[in-house]
């Protein structure tokens, strides 16, 4: 009985982690396609996006333009270090604890998800080239993002990344 409930806990574990690796997958077509208001659609519309600066950028409109802003997209490669359903693995990941500059903690900054059901959390890496008048600038950050399952499949909740 015990190793059923093990055998399901894991099979929805890997089902999860799958469909965030899709839908990661999803969102640099989306970019390298230079379709920036569909990458700006994978988050909800209360979402939060708290950049290195600590600014953050919150809700439908405002998440939009951000991604708006960003011009001459060329490629945008996401890599997933982890997925979890705990979010103490995030921080008990390797990669994280090996982090320099971690991204910010939202908590600090005021803002709270722990009311909220079905999250998943994601540590990744972000390599995001754009073309510029002096050839393709590349931007590289480290974020963890909160998921939040959703009837149109998972959507980010909270976007927190550092340089």
């Amino acid at each position: 009985m015990i190793n059923t409930i093990l055998y399901l806990l894991m099979a929805l574990q890997m089902s999860v982690t799958d469909e965030i690796r899709q839908t990661n997958k999803q969102m640099e077509e989306a970019f390298n396609a230079g379709d920036l208001k569909k990458v700006a659609s994978f988050y909800a519309d209360d979402a939060v996006l708290l950049n290195a600066d600590g600014k953050a950028v919150t809700g439908r409109k405002n998440i939009d333009d951000y991604w708006m802003k960003v011009k001459n997209p060329v490629t945008w490669e996401l890599e997933v270090i982890e997925v979890s359903q705990d979010e103490k693995h995030i921080y008990e990941n390797p990669y994280y604890k090996s982090l320099k500059n971690k991204p910010l903690d939202w908590r600090v900054h005021g803002f709270e998800f722990d009311d909220r059901e079905n999250l998943v959390y994601q540590l990744g890496h972000s390599t995001l080239k754009t073309k510029r008048d002096d050839g393709v600038k590349s931007s590289e950050v480290d974020f963890i993002l909160i998921w939040q399952a959703t009837d149109e499949g998972y959507k980010i909740l909270l976007d927190t990344y550092s340089w």
